[in-house]
């Protein structure tokens, strides 16, 4: 019965030695075991290379040449060889044609492999190399030997060259570009080849390809005994010729098109061929040294013949006669043992210098990089640099992740990335939230202070609450008051209007003609609620707006009330009346001005205007009219901006400052756009996980932190004004 072979696969491909999981030069076609589209054929891996001045416009090119392969090779009829051989010319004719059809030039390499229970079959053709480390020792194929080679989609025929090699448990095959000349060494080849693990493989030819500056794609096959469960292929012994037109394996390197740069002279084919010997020592000597002497020499090996042996008569032979002393075959079996167990060491201390010699590698490459980043005054080359540094350690750390070089590296790459992208740390308030909302319906969406009041709306639960701080710290809630005081609700009647689902609330003080001070809360049915300290919650007259058709967001600047309306696309400004907004609404936007405001997410106003949208970017309004405003890029960017808060100051004291809850940190630019600082909690990552608010007590220089399940409060960090920040200032 024939031996189960298990095979284990890995694609690597290299964007200019970066690894990407886009690999569309390779194919990996392995039937189950009984549904295999033609049987016998075994399981076929495709590894293909296209060159031309324009590969843009190759398109789907890949695709067809990997499917024609596949389909020409398990429809085709007669042995494994011959239906390769028809797939690769099948290759040969597609490309011609899309060349004649397209006005292009392409041509192509190709290998094909096939992986069966007794042995794998190569079949190449054009510019592509095979690597295959077997009991045999490590052999290259491929057509660069010749240097006469004849590409796929050239006008002459190529010629498809067959390899064979016994499949067997630990063997590896390497599928390469031909470009990977220009960066292996046998050395290293041997070395990523040492250990029968597909994943080992790939990952050091990642290595040895980092500093390649073009694409490399290499397909990776190896072969390891199969469990009791395991599956193999088996290939019926008449689909396999005994005869065959065989390439030769070479002991070298195949050099890459266009890099021969060879100084020896060529030897005739009658200084490097001997013809067979019968002197044994000669036969060994001949072995020793092969073909591989040949490698770029451009001479083909001569057509291999196979003899076989009459079987042997069993008259002839030896009856093997039992051993008479058992401690001489303990002997054996200790001797056996003792040297299974130094050959197991030796290989262990082989394979432990190997993967230190690859650690210090990537180690010292990222440190190279990690130096030139902190030298550059570019900061997006910084910002790359310290990218390629932690990508080099990330590959270190594979083979020892908690190795000392590797966290010291690590930290020295997040303190120098912090730097460049200006993260600051917030320190205090985290080990303890202020306010925690353990309540499941519970959705805060607004928070804001007056003193020692904090005010919350939370609209899950339709309450707008208040929690007083300690007076004598400040940083945690009264215990002698009623804490939280309920203020509004849904449901409650306010001098005979009934309270509607709570939408909207806001701190409004005494301002312009505004005579009352306190919270002001709207509802969905645009119904307008304030607090008074002594009377509790009291009706807000708001002047009717037939315009006026979902409200979004309520805000307040200078004793004017201004209301988002999202699907009107338009931003209302009601003017105050005493305590009330009776005064006919405003528009703000004129009609030549086109704005989204269905996507606005907050808005800011300090006598300007500021619109923030989900991915970070902001307009900015003054009179209704844009004004040139753009944020610097940060790292990393902003991708889900949640809340907006602006101090009332001029350049350079201005501050504008973002909450990002896709990344749990808060944002502060300058009234230029210039960034000063990412805050986030360094001790507390997941802290502010669902942020949805942020509000600022200047008075105390207190950051209010509100998420979905609590609040917490941390001292605003100093940061140093920008003194070359220009006067913004605008005026409503």
């Amino acid at each position: 019965m024939a031996n189960t072979l298990k095979t284990e696969v890995k694609i690597v491909h290299l964007q200019q030695g970066r690894r990407s999981s886009h690999a569309p030069t390779a194919r990996v076609i392995e039937p189950a075991s009984g549904i295999a589209p033609a049987q016998g054929k075994g399981n076929l891996y495709i590894l293909i290379e296209l060159a031309g001045e324009d590969l843009a416009r190759a398109g789907s090119l890949y695709r067809q040449l990997l499917n024609i392969i596949q389909d020409a090779y398990f429809n085709a009829s007669g042995d494994v060889i011959a239906a390769l051989t028809e797939a690769l010319q099948a290759a040969h004719m597609l490309l011609q044609n899309y060349n004649r059809d397209a006005g292009t030039d392409f041509i192509a390499g190709a290998t094909c492999l096939v992986v069966t229970s007794r042995e794998i079959i190569s079949a190449q053709a054009g510019p592509t190399i095979l690597a295959v480390s077997s009991d045999k020792g490590l052999q290259w194929f491929s057509p660069l030997n010749d240097e006469d080679y004849v590409a796929l989609g050239e006008e002459d025929a190529p010629t498809v060259e067959i390899g064979r090699v016994a499949g067997h448990p630990g063997v590896v095959i390497v599928a390469m570009h031909s470009a990977w000349a220009n960066y292996l060494e046998v050395p290293l080849m041997m070395e990523a080849t040492a250990v029968a693990r597909a994943r080992a493989v790939a990952d050091q030819m990642a290595g040895i390809g980092i500093d390649a500056t073009e694409d490399l794609t290499a397909l990776v096959v190896t072969l390891t005994e199969a469990g009791a469960a395991g599956k193999g292929v088996t290939i019926s012994p008449d689909t396999l010729p005994e005869e065959a037109e065989a390439a030769t394996p070479s002991a070298d390197i195949p050099l890459a098109p266009g890099e021969w740069e060879s100084e020896r002279e060529e030897p005739s084919w009658e200084d490097i061929y001997e013809s067979p010997v019968a002197d044994p020592e000669q036969k060994k000597a001949a072995r020793g040294m092969g073909l591989g002497a040949l490698i770029g020499w451009g001479k083909r090996a001569p057509k291999p013949t196979i003899s076989k042996k009459p079987p042997q008569s069993a008259s002839s032979k030896t009856k093997v006669k039992k051993p008479r002393r058992l401690p001489f075959i303990l002997g054996i079996i200790l001797i056996l043992i003792l040297g299974v167990a130094a050959v197991t060491a030796g290989m262990w201390y082989y394979q432990g210098q190997q993967r230190v010699k690859m650690f210090e590698k990537f180690i010292n490459g990222a440190q190279v990089q990690l130096e030139a980043a902190q030298k550059t005054q570019d900061i997006e080359q910084a910002r790359r640099l310290i990218q390629f540094s932690q990508e080099q350690l990330n590959q270190a750390a594979k083979f020892f992740p908690e190795h000392p070089e590797v966290r010291k590296l690590r930290g020295d790459i997040l303190a120098l990335q912090a730097e460049i992208n200006k993260v600051v740390g917030l320190m205090a308030g985290f080990d303890l939230p202020l306010i925690t909302f353990t309540d499941p319906s519970s959705n805060p969406t607004r928070v804001f202070t007056n003193g020692l009041s904090v005010y919350v709306l939370d609209t899950g639960r339709g309450v707008f609450e208040r929690y007083q701080l300690d007076d004598a710290t400040s940083d945690r809630l009264a215990t002698n008051v009623e804490n939280p005081r309920e203020l509004l609700k849904s449901g409650d009647i306010v001098e005979g209007r009934t309270v509607g689902q709570l939408s909207q609330a806001i701190w409004a003080p005494t301002e312009g003609n505004r005579t009352a001070t306190g919270p002001l809360i709207l509802d969905h049915s645009t119904q307008l609620f304030g607090i008074n300290e002594g009377l509790g919650p009291v009706n807000v007259a708001l002047a009717k707006n037939d315009a006026l058709q979902f409200v979004s967001g309520m805000y307040f600047y200078s004793g004017n009330l201004y209301l988002q309306d999202s699907v009107g696309n338009q931003f209302w400004r009601y003017r105050p009346s005493g305590a009330n907004y009776i005064n006919p609404p405003e528009a703000y936007f004129p009609p030549e001005t086109s704005v989204d405001m269905k996507s606005v997410i907050d808005i800011g106003i300090d006598g300007d205007v500021w619109l923030l949208y989900p991915n970070g970017s902001m307009l900015k309004f003054r009179s209704g009219i844009q004004e040139p405003f753009a944020l610097e890029q940060v790292d990393p960017p902003l991708t889900q901006a949640v809340a907006l808060w602006i101090n009332q100051a001029d350049a350079p004291a201005g501050r504008i400052l973002i909450a990002d809850a896709a990344t749990n940190r808060v944002l502060v630019f300058d009234k230029e756009g210039q960034l000063l600082a990412q805050l986030t909690p360094l001790e507390h990552p997941d802290a502010l996980k669902d942020l949805k608010d942020i509000y600022v007590d200047e008075m105390t220089n207190t950051l209010y932190l509100l998420t979905k399940t609590a609040l917490y409060q941390s001292p605003l960090p100093t940061l140093k004004l920008d003194e070359t920040a220009q006067d913004t200032q605008g005026t409503q």
